[in-house]
């Protein structure tokens, strides 16, 4: 057969195979059902308030000496009022009681810590470590992430520049701990002197000792494990920068973010995020501050503080600001800044105590729309005398920072435009909203230039007042607040979830529940069948007298009368139970002295199933098979997997950090030399392990006459006719006959399923080692010579690539089961064919027939996957990146 024959019979039964949608038993045909059952509730998401997932394009609720239960008890509303995080105070071990202490006495004991553990005594007034947990607990629920304040760079004293006899002792009485403690910075344009001498009289750790970092990475390890999403670090600027300055440099930042990092990543499947306070300079120039930005988010108080002043005085033209700068000219990218209405220090040191809360809601209305930069709302009193754990519903409640915080939430991804006219700052976010501040009082009449606005009608999402823009002006009617939040606030829409959501089971029947949110009904359809309705928490069954292997695909939407969602599909696989999923590693090429394997799934934002804590479970050596084998437990048979020769290693590790784990999909599966992933049942034995029958056993349905595997019609060839025939079959297009039931199954397996089209498809081809039972015979007489496919296969196939992410150069690496060095890395180069009408070029191979798998890859790291393949075909990479670039075919 041809390249061009044989490529065009391959993509017509990867065509026709597009349609099949489940795998059905030879033997009987069964029909899925379905009972409704019991109805329950279903909680409320980030998602359902509108909730921004990264912290960076939110806003942050400073809850500045609440308790972790105080907080807990009001993080509906926090969610309500659309606040992404909340900050907590310090939590680590505190040097003093603040139990029944003041705000304005005993603040400061949480910013001058003992040790570097969760403070777990009955002293502290912000609660145990089990109260912080629960309330991490809470604020997932809502999708809210939760930032906490670390002190990394002091310890407690006993007086200015003593050392507090609380510290533990091991880090107390080692000298080599400490940078300085006696000494008190004073020249703040000095690198040296305001990372390694005294910030106010509070002991200056030498954070580039290990023991140190070890201690302060185990801290961290403790919050992440507790259900911490992020770090804002105290006196971030007094910590030194890998390149720093006058030689002040250590590696305590990349020791301690990229431990932290990888252990988020590894056991709960995220990034932190991560801010320092850099206040008024951090001295050094722009170099210095692209340093800290390298690393994290950093505090911008100059442009907060500045702000708030001119409002605060009536300016509406200094308080439209919209650079970063820091007293030095110094700035940090938008994307990079935090902004605040007030902090605790300007609170506590009275900057901003004076000032009024509508004050502090008008100068949110301008930090707290901004594009890029994160905003930072201080969570006030209800007066600083109050006690310590007190969480005071002020300010921060009101109608206009809700609208403020929906309003940023609503505009992620649009520009600005900030200006003023008069006495009214104004930031217009895109051309589709608009906020305003009335900077020297209240109710007020706008008639302002709209500079990007388009023309439409409005409403403030205060008031409710009709604002419109036309001829250049945006006009309207401020509110008493004087701010106004104009926009068309879009509600969220509907969306519907079943759960458990995909995955397998191994009952004769599996319970589903069906929700939804923010809508009034929903549907579920099974198989693709007629949509039916069903209320928020009803249940249904799935799976009785299916047979193993089976996968039933249910699929939901919802509505709320005007909107309806779209439908998202759920494929739930019926298991054998007596199967057993193994995960096998050839370490032949690898010489690992240890494998281990780390299996985990996200079951939903915020909880992480896993086999073990990183680095997973040591797989045992069997030297029979000379492979690696771990069992794989059944509640993770469609996880993701990693494999790494220990906790931290960084080379001997695959998928490499970063990347998402190789997919199980609820088979076994054997990881082999050039990263191939294949599945595999285990060694073939080389002796049955039953004795064989004398005579061969006969199908439950006797055939008619003499049957041919692979001859679905009957007609005494095997063509794609007999693929397409099984194709009908498994939708219900068709029903065969037992004769034919039993030519379809091409590997006796008793089911007829998508496999048996791929062996036909093999054996048209000619690759019969591939093709299961495709040309024998079963039941009458054996014809004289057995038929032989229709045409001979090719010896070449012909890749094709687009290269839609320009590379500069293109290899094809390819491989099989049984030959893993048909070429070296990176493969072969491609040449050069054509480009095509989007100006991207296209690049093609002819390799060896035999090759079952590719990786394109660019010869410098960037590579796709492993690519199964049948024959020629035409790719482009269609999304991914590092070494996990998928790819898609075209025509």
């Amino acid at each position: 057969m041809s390249k061009k024959i044989t490529s065009v019979v391959l993509v017509l039964c990867m065509m026709f195979s597009c349609i099949a949608v489940g795998s059905f038993a030879a033997e009987a045909r069964t029909t899925k059902s379905a009972e409704v059952s019991a109805i329950s509730t279903s909680e409320l998401t980030g998602e359902d308030y509108g909730l921004v997932d990264d912290v960076q394009q939110g806003q942050i609720l400073q809850c500045w000496n609440w308790s972790y239960n105080g907080i807990k008890s009001n993080m509906k509303k926090i969610a309500e009022q659309g606040f992404s995080a909340i900050q907590t105070s310090p939590i680590q071990t505190i040097k003093e009681t603040t139990q029944n202490r003041s705000f304005s006495g005993s603040w400061w004991v949480y910013y001058q810590p003992s040790n570097f553990k969760i403070d777990t005594s009955s002293q502290n007034a912000l609660g145990t470590k089990s109260d912080f947990k629960a309330m991490c607990d809470e604020a997932h629920k809502y999708g809210i992430k939760v930032i906490v304040d670390a002190v990394l760079n002091h310890m407690a004293n006993n007086g200015d520049n003593t050392l507090s006899p609380t510290i533990q002792d091991d880090i107390r009485n080692d000298s080599n701990c400490w940078h300085s403690i006696t000494v008190n910075t004073s020249n703040w344009n000095s690198r040296w002197d305001i990372t390694h001498n005294c910030m106010g009289g509070l002991p200056d750790l030498n954070t580039g000792n290990p023991k140190i970092q070890n201690y302060e990475k185990e801290f961290m390890k403790e919050c992440i494990d507790c259900g911490a999403d992020g770090f804002r670090f105290d006196g971030a600027k007094h910590l030194e920068l890998p390149n720093d300055q006058e030689n002040s440099s250590s590696n305590f930042w990349t020791v301690i973010l990229d431990y932290t990092t990888s252990y988020a990543k590894s056991t709960r499947g995220f990034t932190p995020y991560y801010y320092g306070e850099i206040l008024d300079k951090p001295a050094g120039g722009q170099s210095i501050v692209n340093g800290y930005t390298n690393l994290m988010s950093v505090t911008v108080n100059t442009v907060s503080n500045d702000i708030r002043n001119q409002v605060n005085s009536g300016n509406a033209n200094g308080a439209k600001r919209s650079d970063y700068n820091y007293e030095d000219n110094s700035h940090p990218a938008a994307n990079k800044a935090v902004l605040w209405n007030e902090s605790h220090d300007t609170y506590a040191d009275n900057k901003s105590r004076g000032q009024s809360d509508s004050t502090m809601n008008k100068t949110w209305a301008l930090v707290g729309s901004r594009a890029d930069a994160c905003g930072m709302y201080l969570a006030r009193p209800a007066n600083y005398s109050q006690q310590i754990g007190t969480a005071s519903v002020t300010a921060w409640a009101n109608d206009e920072v809700r609208a403020v915080n929906q309003f940023k939430n609503a505009m992620v991804g649009q520009t600005e435009y900030l200006s003023a006219e008069g006495s009214i700052a104004y930031n217009e976010r895109g051309t589709q909203g608009v906020v305003l501040v009335n900077c020297s009082g209240g109710s007020q009449s706008v008639n302002v230039t709209a500079h990007k606005m388009k023309n439409d009608t409005y409403k403030d999402a205060i008031t409710g007042n009709e604002f419109k823009v036309e001829g250049g002006k945006i006009k309207g009617q401020i509110g008493s607040t004087g701010i106004a939040v104009v926009y068309k606030a879009q509600p969220v829409g509907p969306s519907a979830s079943v759960n458990p959501g995909s995955s397998s089971y191994k009952t004769d029947t599996l319970k589903l529940t069906l929700n939804y949110k923010n809508a009034t009904s929903g549907q579920y359809s099974i198989d693709g069948g007629a949509y039916t309705s069903y209320t928020d928490g009803q249940t249904i069954t799935i799976g009785s007298g299916l047979a193993y292997g089976t996968k039933t695909t249910v699929s939901v939407k919802a509505t709320d009368g005007s909107t309806t969602s779209d439908p998202v599909s759920y494929t739930y696989t019926k298991a054998d139970p007596s199967a057993v999923q193994m995960l096998y590693f050839d370490n032949s090429s690898y010489n690992w002295s240890t494998v281990n394997a780390y299996i985990y799934k996200a079951v939903d934002e915020d909880t992480l199933l896993e086999n073990a804590k990183w680095p997973g479970q040591e797989m045992k050596y069997n030297s029979s098979t000379k492979l690696y084998e771990l069992e794989v437990p059944e509640n993770l048979s469609d996880g993701l997997v990693m494999f790494t020769e220990s906790y931290s290693a960084t080379n001997n590790r695959y998928p490499v950090d970063g990347e998402d784990g190789l997919a199980l999909g609820g088979k076994s599966k054997l990881f082999k030399a050039n990263h191939a992933w294949v599945d595999y049942d285990g060694p073939t034995p080389t002796q049955p392990t039953t004795p064989q029958p004398t005579t061969t056993p006969q199908p439950t349905t006797a055939p008619h006459g003499r049957i041919l595997i692979g001859d679905t019609d009957l007609n005494g060839e095997i063509t794609i006719d007999d693929a397409t025939e099984i194709q009908r079959h498994i939708v219900d297009m068709i029903t065969l006959s037992s004769d034919a039931q039993l030519a379809a199954d091409t590997n006796n397996d008793k089911d007829i399923d998508i496999s048996d089209v791929t062996r036909i498809m093999f054996y048209i081809v000619g690759l019969t080692d591939r093709s299961g039972m495709c040309g024998q015979y079963i039941g009458g007489p054996e014809p004289t010579t057995a038929p032989q496919p229709t045409t001979v296969g090719s010896d070449k196939y012909t890749m094709t690539l687009t290269n839609n992410y320009n590379w500069d150069k293109v290899y094809c690496y390819y491989w099989s089961e049984g030959n893993t060095t048909m070429t070296s890395w990176p493969g072969e180069e491609m040449t050069y064919s054509s480009t095509n009408d989007l100006d991207q070029k296209v690049y093609t191979i002819e390799i060896t027939s035999s090759a079952e798998f590719v990786i394109f890859n660019n010869g410098l790291g960037t590579q796709t996957v492993d690519v199964s393949i049948t024959g020629s075909a035409k790719y482009y990479i269609s999304g991914g990146s590092g070494s996990s670039c998928q790819v898609k075919t075209w025509e």
